[in-house]
Parts: structure tokens; C-alpha cells; sequence
């Protein structure tokens, strides 16, 4: 065999350092992307300052940019509402908003708040900016709520502020806005003390309105896409009456009467989400309220065992904070409430310290 050593030309020398360069500059960019996937918990490339996402909702929607009007009017978001006016949440507050952004990656998260800004500091009391940086499928809004109500059917009810004299200031106002965002740009509302568990299935949890006890319809969640002629409904009726001294009227009550008087039927008994009218779901107790208001303690139990644990078969879970929020969940204990929050809402948790 003739073997004969080739003299390398100044050429070819450019050639294999140009290649070297382009592999070595290759191979670092990966490093570095992987590095931020792992560390934002994503494999999505969307760069970093794009993670966090605020829109600050004007009343004259021409002004919003195409993006954020697509959000704004998406009926698979899934949306809360921070009431009190605080320009932070809480972290069991912020745990409803982690669990249900881990669990539906694909659909948009939207926190509601009525400030000009939002508290974002990586606090160990309310960490939202950092969850919001491993989740870029939340959305903080925020909004001026007498310009949200404007030129809308609720405007009045707003303006006139009886509700403000009300001993359910607080609980009437949720119950108006959750409504009005619904009429704005359909979607599913949830409460800010449900902890998600599982996918919620948009071919599931689609124009609903679910039973929270025996032949008892809440308003605590639901979903209803935008124009649906129900929320046309519910609408009318909040604006044309107001009882400030009852509790339940702008809320459970009123989705009761709506929807049964809507479908002209009465409650069925659903196991799986059961059709009360052609358009109009009633969800069962299972998916989203395995236990009832009366046994809200079982939450916070330490001996309850894992096969007696209700929440095994449900999508999400309220956890009646009206009544529950002085009782604490313990970090690392063996309570419910410990149990999913440490699975479903993690980062929240890690900011725990003994309890929260």
C-alpha cells in the first residue's frame, strides 16, 4: 500500500479552524439553553424577559396590541380575581394560581389584579414574580375597576354603590366582576382557595356551572365561553336587582335560578358531567368539591390515610378559605391540604417556612 503524508495548504487550515469555531460556539449555546430550561422549568425557548407577562387592561380596547386582546378573549383561559385591592396574593393564594399553571401548561392562567402595579419582589411571603418566571402561561392584569366597568350593563350597579355599605362589601364586588370579565371575554373563573390536581380537559370543563352539595349550584367556579346567551342571563339579572343583605343572591343563588330557569329543568344527579340543557353542564361534586362546605376541617386532619383521602378522584379542589384561613398547613405534615399543595403547587411551597 502506498501511503503518502498530504501537505496542508493555508487554505485548508482556515477551513478546520472556521468548523472548530462553529462546533465550539454551538456546543456552549446548547449548554446554555438546557442550563435555562432546567432552571425555569420548561423546555419552551422563550426568552427570559418575556417570561413575565403583564397587561394592563385599558378602557378603550383599541389600544390594547393584538396579543394582548387574543388573551383578553380567550374562552380556554382560566381566570382569578384578587378583590381586596392589595397589590400582592398570599401563598395559598398564589398555590391556586401555581397548581393551576402547572397542570394546564397549554392554557393561559390570568390573574386579576385592581391596581396600577403588582407586587413582584421575591418576598417569602408573596414570591409571585419568581413563579412567574417558571410559568410563562401566567398573566397578571391589571385594572382600574371603575373604568373596567364602564359602558358595561354593571356600570350602574357600580356607580350607584350600595354594595359599598354592604356587609358583604367584598363578596358581592367578586361575585359582580367574576361575571362581567365572563361577559368581556368568556372563560373559567376560579377561586382563589382551589388547589388544581389534574388537566382540566377543555372538552370537560366547558359551559358549566358545577354542584357544590346536594342539589346546590355554587359560583365559586365555572366555565362559559365568550357570548354564550347564559351570560347574557346572568348579566340582567345582576343589573336589574340587588339585595345587599344577603349573601348568596349575586352569587349561588343566582347561578341556581339562572341556570334551572335557562334549561327549564330541574337538578339531575350527575357522577360524570351530566347535560342539563343542550348548551348548559351541571359538573358533579367529585371534580371540583369532594368535600362538602360542613367538613372543610378534613383539609387540615393529620390521620387521615391516603385511601381515605376524597381528593383522589377529583380535578381541583376549593378549600372554603372563608372558613378555613386561620388554620394553618403545616409544611411537611400529613394533612390534605400539605399533601396536594406540596405535589401540585411546589415552588409556592418551598417558600413555606413551617406553615402558610
Amino acid at each position: 500500500m502506498n501511503l503518502r503524508r498530504h501537505k496542508t495548504t493555508p487554505q485548508q487550515v482556515t477551513v478546520m479552524l472556521s468548523i472548530t469555531i462553529i462546533i465550539g460556539v454551538y456546543l456552549v449555546t446548547t449548554s446554555v439553553t438546557k442550563r435555562e430550561d432546567f432552571n425555569f422549568l420548561t423546555t419552551t425557548a422563550v426568552p427570559r424577559e418575556e417570561r413575565i407577562k403583564i397587561i394592563k387592561w385599558k378602557r378603550n380596547q383599541t389600544l390594547l396590541s393584538p396579543w394582548e386582546n387574543s388573551i383578553l378573549t380567550d374562552s380556554e383561559r382560566i381566570y382569578f380575581h384578587e378583590t381586596t385591592g392589595r397589590d400582592s396574593v398570599n401563598l395559598r393564594q398564589l398555590c391556586a394560581v401555581e397548581s393551576a399553571a402547572k397542570e394546564n401548561p397549554k392554557r393561559s392562567i390570568q390573574l386579576f389584579f385592581q391596581t396600577d402595579y403588582v407586587n413582584l419582589t421575591d418576598t417569602p411571603n408573596s414570591p409571585l414574580g419568581s413563579i412567574m418566571k417558571y410559568y410563562p402561561n401566567i398573566v397578571v392584569i391589571l385594572i382600574n375597576a371603575s373604568d373596567y366597568f364602564a359602558n358595561t350593563p354593571l356600570e350602574g350597579w357600580y356607580l350607584r354603590g350600595v354594595w359599598r355599605r354592604s356587609p358583604y362589601r367584598t363578596e358581592h364586588f367578586s361575585d359582580y366582576i367574576r361575571i362581567l370579565t365572563l361577559h368581556k371575554g368568556g372563560g373559567m373563573y376560579m377561586d382563589l382557595d382551589f388547589v388544581t390536581l389534574k388537566t382540566l380537559d377543555p372538552k370537560i370543563f366547558q359551559d358549566f356551572v358545577p354542584e357544590e352539595d346536594k342539589g346546590v349550584l355554587t359560583g365559586s367556579s365555572f366555565h362559559f365561553h365568550r357570548d354564550h346567551p347564559i351570560i347574557r342571563k346572568m348579566i340582567t339579572y345582576l343589573a336589574s336587582s340587588y339585595h345587599p343583605e344577603e349573601w348568596t343572591y349575586s352569587g349561588p343563588a343566582m347561578f341556581q335560578s339562572i341556570v334551572l330557569k335557562y334549561c327549564r329543568k330541574k337538578l339531575p344527579k350527575p357522577t360524570h358531567p351530566a347535560l342539563l340543557c343542550p348548551d348548559v353542564k351541571i359538573m358533579p361534586r367529585k371534580y371540583l368539591y369532594p368535600y362538602k362546605f360542613a367538613d372543610w376541617k378534613e383539609f387540615f386532619r393529620n390521620d387521615v390515610p391516603r385511601n381515605g383521602d376524597k381528593t383522589l378522584k377529583s380535578y381541583a379542589v376549593h378549600m372554603y378559605n372563608k372558613l378555613s384561613k386561620n388554620e394553618p398547613v403545616l409544611v411537611g405534615s400529613n394533612q390534605i391540604y400539605s399533601r396536594i399543595a406540596r405535589i401540585h403547587c411546589p415552588l409556592t411551597y418551598a417558600h413555606a417556612v413551617d406553615s402558610f
